[in-house]
């Protein structure tokens, strides 16, 4: 092989290389505008379906999330004071859904 030839080779191998990291990149950039697209999608879904929705439902809603959180936050506290009591009121309330799901054994 001359040196013609191997300095040709040479800059083919970093030309290849040069085009692997431009595919990278453009990969990466085309996985981002694809993200923004689908967030951009799933909000205006989200906009449409709260649109149809009405406003006191949405407002029901929203109080029944708030009440949500404030029972969880009251149970995560009870945990913490009282972790055995906790432990056995949920083996408690899997025995009775047990029961009542499970049918007669």
């Amino acid at each position: 092989m001359t040196k013609n030839e191997s300095a040709q080779i040479e800059e083919l191998k970093k030309e290849m290389e040069a085009l692997k990291e431009d595919l990278s990149k453009l990969t990466q950039t085309l996985g981002k505008i694809t993200e923004e697209k689908i967030k951009s999608s799933a909000g205006d879904i989200k906009d449409q379906i709260l649109s149809q929705i009405p406003k006191e439902q949405l407002e029901q809603l929203e109080e029944v999330k708030a009440k949500s959180e404030e029972v969880l936050e009251t149970l995560k506290e009870q945990q913490e004071k009282h972790p055995a009591g906790t432990l056995l009121v949920a083996a408690g309330i899997g025995f009775l859904l047990g029961r009542v799901l499970g049918g007669k054994s």
